[in-house]
């Protein structure tokens, strides 16, 4: 969603039209013009993403500094200690190494233990 400011909405505008014209152009080009695009543009979008994230760089507990800010509509919840980044998990989640962030240790702990437990339940009956 557009912001309606006369400041940043042109400005959102903008950056929201020259995305669109990217995956347009890269749609339709042929592979050649599609290679050239892409070594040109890659690295562009790579310091434009690295710029936004850079200003989600955790403080020295972990935590985001700039979703840290936010409130919530509800001042009675707080928001839990090991939440991650909102920017950072949009990313990891359009990138798809989601998978690679969640330590492989935590299943097998969570799966032995849940195995553990069903099987107590059994033996009960």
């Amino acid at each position: 969603m557009l912001d309606p400011d006369p400041i940043v909405g042109p400005l959102q505008a903008s950056v929201y039209e020259r995305l669109e014209d990217l995956t347009r152009s890269a749609d339709l080009l042929d592979d050649e013009h599609a290679a050239e695009l892409a070594r040109r543009e890659i690295p562009l979008l790579v310091q434009a993403l690295k710029s936004v994230l850079a200003t989600h760089d955790p403080d020295a507990r972990g935590r985001c500094t700039l979703c840290g800010e936010r409130r919530s509509r509800f001042p009675f919840r707080r928001r839990g200690r090991h939440l991650p980044c909102r920017a950072y998990l949009a990313v990891q989640l359009r990138l798809g190494t989601v998978e690679k962030a969640i330590p492989h240790r935590e299943h097998t702990r969570h799966r032995q233990h849940h195995h553990c437990r069903r099987a107590h339940l059994h033996s009960v009956s």
